[in-house]
Formats: structure tokens, sequence, C-alpha cells
């Protein structure tokens, strides 16, 4: 968002807080941490559903920042039924999440982290439009753009130095706990690591912190201008960098992009910073007019072009698609990457169409944005755009219509990432003829599906082991003759030499027992060499060690030196050092 220096000071609270403000805020965050501690705490929150879980912690966790970061002596009398509906909106939107992850003996979700990063998205939105549209009136009115500008600046300024506040009164409670226990005094060690004493202090200085920085206008509003300073200074290398880059594209090509597999991530990174810090340096003013004319138009042809970025990241995500299919980090990475190809193309629009009066239209862009941004968080956790479903549905898809072999479909995804989606699909393709045809990969869904199973043991296709481990087997084995045990498990190898890197197997006897070890060896691209051990044991084959070093010559090379003749064994110049059958020391390990 923007705005300017000059508009703090009109749009800041018509007055400091108020005593009842500070009582409120303080209570407020004091009932987030009993609250966080309580549902940690309570042996019966461990049993509930993770409907009321999800809904329990959201509302918790996204709530009380809203009411601290909007609690005004001076707020429209409407502002708290806002504040209603949009805890009633998260709490339908994180029950429904919740639902997905049932029943709960089912599915393990974990922490979600995709739910706790909209909705924090989502609170931070309303919380500067709410200011912006209640603080200092008598009722609800459209928000200015300075408003908007000041206000997500100062909420976002307020939240991030009341994070170093609280961490900083965290670093002094550990250094008081340690200087005790130096002298032998554990109680303020046991004290501080209680729960019942994290929690409620922990938000009570939180609090505090809110309450500091809200009151002190005037230090927020010197920081955010140190701040702008430095993305005056930052920002034309930037628009360099944007210009410099694509005009070298030309020459390399696309390809060498893609082939990172990680171009699209860096090229909307980059689309992404150059429209923070124009916004930063450009604010309510004229844009860009503390640089000199040449610098203007550089900076304003570097916003031209950022739809090409965005059109290549696009063009990666989508190539990525058809390769793998749709997944939730896919879909997120597209609704990014719309996101961002949407604004770079209005930034260069407007400013083809009204060149160095293009401000104006940048209010309505960015006011857009906002409320755009709010929808997505909170439209992708509802029916309307489940990200689990539309993955789910595609990967079935893709297979039932033989775009993917069925030795290479990942069954463990969908059961184990997916949540209740994962599993309805799964269910419908155990049905399919090309799963019924194959037992072996039915016994596998079964096994699956099967909660009392350990899921981490049954993550890999059988189909696939059993080609990795044809591959595995297919590898040569030193000396020139020699074969693998029969009853030697190549599964639990790994997937490092199914790559690129070059391997190698080795017999040898290196205990003197009479019986081989069997010894990979796999040289990387880096040309890092890593050595394998494994022995048996009780009829069984286990990994005895492993080791790496580096190799600066070829795998020929290699291999013909594993063949030579003059491999020898030599005893180790440090021995193991033993009580009766107690083990002391290992040179070794």
């Amino acid at each position: 968002m923007q705005g300017s220096d000059t508009d703090s000071v009109s749009t800041a609270e018509p007055s400091p807080l108020s005593s009842g403000n500070r009582k409120a805020i303080l209570a407020t965050a004091l009932i987030q941490g009993l609250a966080l501690y309580l549902l940690k705490a309570l042996p019966a929150a461990e049993s509930w559903s993770p409907v009321w879980l999800y809904l329990s912690y959201t509302l918790v966790i996204a709530i009380p920042p809203l009411v601290i970061l909007t609690i005004a002596p001076r707020l429209a009398r409407h502002a708290w039924w806002v504040v209603t509906a949009f805890a009633a909106l998260l709490a339908l939107v994180a029950g429904y999440r919740g639902y997905q992850c049932t029943p709960s003996d089912t599915f393990n979700c974990g922490w979600p982290h995709e739910l706790a990063v909209t909705a924090g998205i989502a609170t931070f939105i309303v919380a500067f439009l709410l200011r912006a549209s209640a603080v200092g009136r008598e009722r609800l009115t459209r928000p200015d753009y300075p408003s908007l500008f000041h206000y997500s600046w100062d909420n976002a300024l307020t939240a991030g130095l009341t994070l170093v506040f609280t961490a900083i009164f965290w670093m002094i409670l550990y250094l008081w706990q340690a200087l005790f226990k130096l002298v032998g005094i554990d109680f303020f060690h046991q004290l501080f690591g209680e729960d019942w004493f994290f929690y409620p202090v922990t938000w009570l200085v939180a609090g505090s912190g809110a309450i500091l920085f809200r009151s002190q206008q005037s230090f927020v509003l010197t920081l955010k201008r140190l701040l702008r300073t430095m993305l005056v200074a930052l920002l034309p290398l930037l628009a360099v960098l944007t210009i410099v880059f694509l005009a070298t594209l030309p020459f390399t090509g696309l390809q060498p992009i893609w082939d990172t597999g990680r171009g699209s991530v860096l090229l909307l990174w980059l689309v992404a910073l150059l429209f923070f810090f124009t916004n930063g340096v450009i604010q309510d003013e004229f844009p860009f007019q503390r640089y000199p004319l040449w610098i203007n138009r550089v900076l304003l042809l570097a916003l031209i072009v950022t739809p090409f970025y965005a059109a290549f990241a696009l063009y990666g995500l989508f190539l990525r698609v058809q390769q793998y299919g749709w997944t939730p980090e896919r879909l997120w990475g597209m609704v990014v990457a719309l996101t961002l190809a949407l604004l770079a193309l209005t930034y260069s629009i407007s400013i083809l169409r009204r060149g160095g009066q293009w401000a104006e239209w940048l209010r309505r862009i960015n006011t857009g944005l906002a409320f755009w941004i709010l929808a997505i968080c909170l439209i992708t956790q509802s029916p309307l755009l489940n990200f689990w479903k539309i993955s789910a549905d595609n990967q079935a898809s893709r297979l039932l219509e033989g775009k993917i072999e069925l030795a290479e479909f990942d069954f463990y995804f969908l059961r184990h990432k997916l949540g209740r989606p994962g599993l309805d699909t799964l269910r419908s393709l155990e049905q399919e003829t090309i799963i019924r045809q194959n037992p072996e990969i039915a016994r596998y869904i079964q096994s699956l599906m099967d909660p009392g199973l350990n899921a981490f043991d049954h993550r890999q296709n059988p189909l696939r082991e059993d080609s990795e481990a044809k591959q595995l087997r297919n590898i040569e084995v030193l000396p020139a003759g020699a074969s693998l045990p029969e009853n030697f498990n190549v599964r639990h190898i790994g997937r490092t030499c199914l790559r690129d890197n070059d391997c190698v197997w080795l017999r040898r006897d290196l205990d003197g027992d009479g019986e081989d070890e069997v010894l990979l060896f796999s040289l990387y691209r880096n040309r890092q060499l890593t050595t394998t051990v494994f022995y048996r044991e009780g009829g069984r084959w286990q990994r005895l060690s492993s080791s790496g070093r580096s190799f600066d010559q070829t795998f020929e090379v290699l291999k013909r030196k594993l063949s030579d003749e003059s491999l020898e064994l030599r005893p180790p110049r440090w021995q193991s050092l033993y009580i009766g059958d107690e083990l002391l020391f290992d040179p070794t390990q």
C-alpha cells in the first residue's frame, strides 16, 4: 500500500491510547495467552475433533491481535460488528478445514501451516482496513488511500517491533535463569520452562509492547522514514537488474531457468520485490519525483517489462503441472503467479497510458489488491476452492488417462497428504479396472487405508520399489564376475544411484571373518565420493557406516582402482577401549 509521511498526522489516532484502551489491550493479550495454554494443557482438548481444534486455535490466534491493533479512543460504533463477522467467517473456514482431517484416528494432518498463514494475512488486511475506516469516526466510512497506506505500515511495524520486544524480554529471562543456575539455584530454570508461566507472561509482554509502540507514533514514523530511505537507495539497483536480466534472455534462452527447478520462484520474487520497493518509495508523492529524470525513466521501464517475468513464471509453472500434475504447493504457486501477473499487467498498462501521471491508477490498483488477497485467503480455505480436492482429482485423472504409469503413481501422497479428499479419491481408485488388474497394488492400497499400520513403511509404491530394486541390482559389482548376495536387500539403499550419480558395488571381507561385506561407492557431480558399508549379522544385512570425501578423478579411474589387486586392508591405528563388555571409546565413531 502507499501513502506519505505527511499523512501520518492526519491519519493517526486523534489522541493517544486511553487508560481504558491500555487495560483492554492487556486483558486481551492475557486472555489469548491463557486460552493458548488451556488448549495445550487440557487433557480433554487432545480428544477434540480437528474441527474444534482448528476452529479454536484459529480464533484464539487471529482475533486478539485484530482487537489489539484496532482498538482506539474513538472508534466507529459498528467496528466491533465487523470484528464479530470476521471471527464468524474465520470460524466457518477453520471448521471446514478441520473437517478435511476427520476422523482424527484416520488422518494425521499435523499443524495447519497453510491455514495459519492465510488467517494471519487476512487478519492483517482486515486490521488496517478497519482502522482506516473506523478510527476517529462516528460511523464506518469508505477509507481514503493515505489512511490505508498509513495504517498498513503502522500495523506491520507495530507487530514487528512487538515481536522484537518480546524476544529481547525472553533473552533477558534466559540470562536470568543461566546466572542463577551457575550458583546452584534451579528454581528460575524450572519456572521459566513451565507452560503456565510461558503463555500468560509472553502474551502480557507482547500486549505491553503493542501499547508501547502504538503510543510512540513518532518512533514508528521515524522508523518508516528510515526504511523508505533504504528503499529509495536500493530501488534503482533492483530496476537495473530487472532490465539487464531480461535483455540477456534472448541470448541465453529460457531453458536454463527451467533446468534449475526453482526459476519460476526466483522470477516471482524479483517481481514482488520490485513492486514492494516501488510502493515504499512512491507513497503518495508524484511517482519517483526524488530521482533524476533518467533514473525515473529507468524505473518506469522496469515496471513496464515486469509482465514478461510474470509470464515466464506462469509458463514455468504450467510446464511443471503438465509434467507432474497439480499439488497444493503448485496451486498456491499458480495463485501467487496469477496475482503478480495481474498486478504487473495493470502497472504496465497504467504507465503506458498515463505516463508520469499514473499514480492515480496506482491507488485503485493497490486498494483492489488488498481486497483480492483477502478474498483469496478465505476462499482457498473453503469448499469453493479446496486445493486438496483439486489435487486429488487431478492426480487420479492423470492415472486413469494414462499420463502417468501405475508404477510411478504416488498413492501415499493421496492418503497422507491430502486429507479426506485424498482418501475419498483413493477409495474410488480402488474400484477402477487398472487397480483391480494388479493384485499387488490392490493390496498396497488396502494397507494404506488401514490406520493401524505404520504409514512411513508404506510410502513407496511397490511397483516402483521393484523397478528401483532391479536397477540397483543391475549396477556393476566388483571384482569382475562378482554379484550381490541373494538375500541382500537393496530396497533400503535409497535413490542416490537412480539419479545422475555414478555408482559401483564392491565385495570385500573387511573384518577377516571369511565372509564378504558389501560396499557401495557413489560419485556425485560435485566430485564427492560416498562409501557405504553393509554387513550381515544374524542372517540379515545391515548398514554399518557411511563416509564421504572429495575425489577429483573420473568414475572410470575409480572403478579401475577398485578393480586393482593392490587393494589392501590395514588395521586401525587406534583401537577401541572396553571395560569387560562395556565399550568406553570407539575411534571410528
